[in-house]
C-alpha cells in the first residue's frame, strides 16, 4: 500500500477500487470529513446504516470496539464501513500495537476502516508517529489531506460560490483567503454569508465580503502592521488597542508584525538581487499567501536595508522584553510600534 493524496482517493472512490483500511490526517479538516462521509454514502446502502456502519469516537471507545466493528459482516451493503475518529495511535500500549499490527496485516476484505484523525495532529517524523506512519504504510493506504493552493484553491471557491447561486472571479476568491485565511470550513461558511448579501444570481464582489466576513486574527493584525508601514501609528496604536480588548494574544500579534516586516525584508533582498518579488514563495511557505509578497513589494521600495534591520533590532528588544518580564504585553506593542514607526518616517 502507499502514501496517496486527495485526488487519487478520489478516483478510487469513483472507480470503487478500495482499500480495506485508511489513515487520515493532513492540514485541511474539511477535506478529511468530506470524504469520510462520501464514503458512507458511497459503499453503505441507504437503509443499512444500522447493520453496515460503525462510527467510534477516541474519547469514547477502546480499540477493541473499533477491530471488533470491522469484523462485522455487512448486511444489504457491499461493505461494513467503519469510521475511528480521533484514536491516539501514537500512544497506544504494547498490546494494542500488536493487535492493531495484526488488523493491518488481515484486514477483512468484507469492510472499510477508516482512522480520522480529525483533530489530532499526525507528525510522521516524531518517534512515536513514525511506528503508526509505517505499518499503515505498509499494509494499509494513507491519505495526506494537504489544504489545496493556488489555482485549485480558487477553483473549488469559485465553483462552490457557484453552487450558492452566485458567481465570483478568481481576484475576488484570492481577496477572501487574504481576509479569511485557507481552511476551506472557515472559507465556504463565508461565502454562504457573502452569497446571501449578495443576492441569487448576482456576483460576490469585494464589497460583498467586506461587509459579511469575519476577519481572522492574521488578518487583523496584517491589517495593523500596513497601517505601520503606511506611516500611520496612531491607526495602529488604535486597532492594537481593540485587539487586546478581543484577548489577542501579544505573543501572537508580535508573531504577526515580524512576519510582515520578514516579507519585507524578504522581497527587498530578492529584488535587489535581480530577481522577481515572488521569488521568496520558491524558498518559504507562501503558499495561498503569495498576496503578502506583493503587498511587502510596496514598502520595500520606499525602504532602504538599513532601516529594515534597525526594525529588527526594535523586534528583538521586544521579543526579549515580551518573553523574560513580567512587563504589560500591550505595554511593550505600543513601544515597539513608535520605535519603528520612527524609523520608517526618517
Amino acid at each position: 500500500m502507499a502514501l496517496i493524496y486527495e485526488a487519487d482517493l478520489k478516483r478510487q472512490i469513483k472507480e470503487k477500487n478500495m482499500s480495506n483500511c485508511y489513515l487520515f490526517y493532513g492540514s485541511e479538516e474539511y477535506l478529511k470529513q468530506f470524504y469520510a462521509e462520501k464514503i458512507c454514502k458511497t459503499f453503505v446502502t441507504p437503509g443499512s446504516e444500522t447493520f453496515s456502519l460503525r462510527k467510534y469516537d477516541g474519547k469514547e471507545n477502546t480499540l477493541d470496539d473499533v477491530l471488533e466493528g470491522a469484523s462485522s459482516m455487512p448486511f444489504m451493503s457491499e461493505y461494513c464501513v467503519v469510521i475511528a475518529r480521533d484514536f491516539p495511535l501514537d500512544t497506544l500500549n504494547n498490546d494494542d500495537k500488536n493487535k492493531l499490527t495484526a488488523f493491518l496485516e488481515n484486514t477483512p476484505d468484507t469492510s472499510i476502516t477508516i482512522f480520522w484523525m480529525d483533530s489530532i495532529e499526525v507528525q510522521p517524523k516524531n518517534a512515536k508517529w513514525k511506528w503508526v506512519v509505517e505499518n499503515f504504510g505498509q499494509c494499509a493506504t494513507i491519505v495526506d489531506f494537504e489544504k489545496p493552493t493556488g489555482r485549485n484553491l480558487l477553483k473549488l471557491l469559485c465553483a462552490y460560490a457557484s453552487r450558492q447561486g452566485c458567481m465570483m472571479s478568481d481576484s475576488t476568491a484570492s481577496y477572501l483567503v487574504e481576509v479569511a485565511g485557507d481552511g476551506l470550513n472557515t472559507l465556504f461558511n463565508e461565502i454562504q454569508k457573502a452569497a446571501n448579501f449578495a443576492g441569487q444570481g448576482n456576483e460576490i464582489t469585494r464589497e460583498c465580503i467586506d461587509g459579511v466576513a469575519v476577519r481572522s486574527l492574521e488578518a487583523k493584525v496584517f491589517d495593523l502592521s500596513k497601517l505601520i508601514l503606511n506611516q500611520n501609528p496612531q491607526g495602529a496604536l488604535e486597532l492594537l488597542h481593540i485587539l487586546m480588548m478581543q484577548k489577542a494574544e501579544p505573543i501572537d500579534i508580535f508573531g504577526v508584525i515580524l512576519m510582515s516586516f520578514l516579507d519585507v525584508y524578504r522581497v527587498k533582498v530578492a529584488v535587489s538581487g535581480g530577481e522577481s518579488m515572488l521569488y521568496p514563495a520558491k524558498v518559504f511557505d507562501y503558499r495561498n499567501k503569495d498576496f503578502r509578497l506583493k503587498n511587502a513589494d510596496r514598502y520595500a521600495k520606499n525602504l532602504s536595508m538599513e532601516q529594515i534591520r534597525e526594525c529588527f533590532d526594535c523586534f528583538t528588544e521586544a521579543d526579549k522584553a515580551l518573553k523574560s518580564t513580567a512587563q504589560n504585553g500591550e505595554l511593550i506593542l505600543e513601544k515597539l510600534i513608535v520605535k519603528i514607526s520612527l524609523i520608517i518616517a526618517r
